[in-house]
């Protein structure tokens, strides 16, 4: 908090277990952020099988509207192929008012940093979201098995 009270322009928060995030991303992420100036922007992406990730919740014209994690989604929420992958881009002083708000009233007692967008919203400051992450981009690394498909992914795409 004391180093990031300090700064004015954005902070940029990606998962830690996503290895592939590419640079061409965030600098789209970041150049949508700057013309738009929203309290926060997600980077999402379309995936065809959106099992386990938290889908995005748009109104009938585009507009964000929230993350619906799958545990508590409708049927319909369900069928959305946009989905939240961790890649934020805050406006420095709305992420620290966010982390302030987080609340741990959850089944697992964590604090949910997905909670933010809800939050910023309701505080009436712009959330938006952004397809702007490729499909390695939603490769994670959580156990021996998806290490090893990022692996395969890494050699395909030239980095081992």
């Amino acid at each position: 908090r004391e180093q990031l009270a300090e700064q004015s322009g954005p902070t940029i928060v990606v998962a830690g277990d996503s290895p592939l995030i590419q640079s061409s991303s965030l600098t789209s992420l970041l150049n949508h952020f700057s013309q738009t100036q929203p309290a926060l922007l997600l980077g999402t992406l379309e995936k065809d099988d959106p099992t386990g990730l938290g889908r995005i919740v748009r109104n009938e014209e585009g507009d964000f509207m929230g993350i619906v994690e799958q545990k508590d989604a409708t049927p319909e929420q369900l069928a959305i192929k946009e989905v939240n992958m961790s890649t934020y881009l805050f406006q420095t002083p709305d992420l620290l008012d966010a982390l302030s708000l987080l609340k741990n009233d959850n089944a697992q007692a964590e604090y949910y940093l997905t909670d933010s967008a809800r939050l910023l919203r309701e505080s009436g400051r712009p959330v938006a979201a952004l397809p702007a992450l490729k499909m390695c981009e939603s490769l994670s690394i959580n156990n021996p098995e998806e290490l090893q498909l990022v692996d395969r992914q890494m050699r395909a795409m030239g980095y081992a």
